[in-house]
């Protein structure tokens, strides 16, 4: 990873996690807010270990609904995954993204704007 959460990721060559999942989220992040779903699935052969206090954004679960714990990390505006998402399965949520993109680009504009001087 690039510093961003205070954890690593370790590749292991067996065990493979390959699934369908749906994420729900547990508390409003760039996907929407508490309660949004949508599908997705895993498919990757790291792991990851927290070297810190980690925050999640989502409740995961597998196809039959049983717990697979949470997904997506957060840290400021960043939202990691390993989750997979279908949008069509919630378009909602890519809505949400886009939104947040341009608050995010919004906020840049302004501040540069800010140090700039001006409104140039």
């Amino acid at each position: 990873m690039v510093g961003v959460f205070p954890a690593e990721t370790v590749m292991r060559k067996t065990g493979l996690t390959l699934g369908y999942r749906t994420i729900e989220n547990a508390r409003r992040c760039i996907l929407g807010d508490v309660g949004v779903t949508v599908r997705g699935h895993e498919f990757h052969y790291s792991t990851l270990v927290a070297r810190g206090p980690l925050h999640y954004a989502c409740a995961l679960s597998d196809a039959e609904g049983r717990s697979k714990g949470q997904d997506g990390l957060m840290s400021g505006n960043v939202l990691a995954l390993y989750t997979h998402l279908h949008f069509a399965s919630q378009p909602t949520v890519a809505v949400s993204l886009v939104e947040s993109a341009a608050r995010t680009a919004s906020r840049a504009d302004s501040m540069a704007r800010r140090r700039r001087g001006g409104n140039c």
